[in-house]
């Protein structure tokens, strides 16, 4: 059988309350279905950082050096991007493999792939950290480049499987796009569908943290002339 392989672009250790119970270790792995006007993390789809390709193994022997603390607090990885479903496969591998270090998985995902992606992982994940964008579907094709329909029908099939409980929504307010209530408002729509966890935040341009590539300036300002003229 092919040796599974991630295109990893940055581990990030000790992290807490943000991505997950504990102790937690974010994974951060390249590709990304969504092409967002002021996407956090570019790098994970654009040419500003290379990938560096990694075995189930080796990943493993990069964050086993946390394994104290994620036993401890109840902590563990956390799957991020890009969209960490796209290497469904890889993570599957994983977490059959070392299923008994009885780490916690978490995942960060904007539930904008193909439903098997989901399904391979359903038996392993504990908590789903889904990014919302934008319950208005016209405007979240607009801001993502995304399936509007794929990430509710992903959303309504997950909280089915899983629980709503399992899931927490992640409703940003995004410069340029949002207004103050329209988080607010999304959140509503939301507890309508009987979701019941969220985290609301605020954007912070990219740009003002790290160099960004050309590619993602243009992506980005593809939806700056559309929006200005209504703050």
């Amino acid at each position: 059988m092919e040796e599974r392989k991630l295109p990893l672009i940055a581990i990030q250790r000790i992290r807490m309350t943000t991505d997950g119970t504990g102790v937690t270790t974010l994974v951060c792995s390249k590709g990304c279905p969504l092409r967002c006007r002021f996407c956090l993390n570019p790098s994970s789809w654009d040419d500003t950082k290379p990938a560096e390709i990694l075995s189930v193994d080796e990943l493993y022997e990069r964050v086993k050096i946390d394994n104290l603390y994620f036993i401890s607090t109840g902590g563990g990885l956390t799957l991020g991007g890009g969209e960490p479903l796209l290497h469904s496969a890889f993570w599957k591998e994983f977490m059959e493999k070392y299923r008994e270090t009885n780490w916690s998985f978490n995942i960060e995902t904007s539930l904008n792939v193909s439903r098997e992606h989901l399904d391979d992982l359903i038996p392993f994940i504990n908590e789903y950290i889904v990014d919302v964008k934008d319950m208005d579907p016209e405007r979240y094709r607009e801001y993502t480049d995304g399936d509007y329909d794929l990430f509710f029908e992903n959303l309504m099939y997950l909280k089915e499987k899983v629980g709503q409980e399992k899931i927490l929504l992640r409703i940003p307010t995004i410069p340029f796009f949002h207004k103050e209530n329209e988080a607010e408002e999304s959140q509503k729509k939301l507890e309508k569908l009987g979701f019941t966890r969220f985290d609301r935040f605020r954007y912070i341009n990219p740009e003002n943290r790290k160099p960004i590539s050309d590619e993602a300036k243009e992506n980005r300002e593809k939806i700056l002339g559309k929006v200005r003229s209504q703050f």
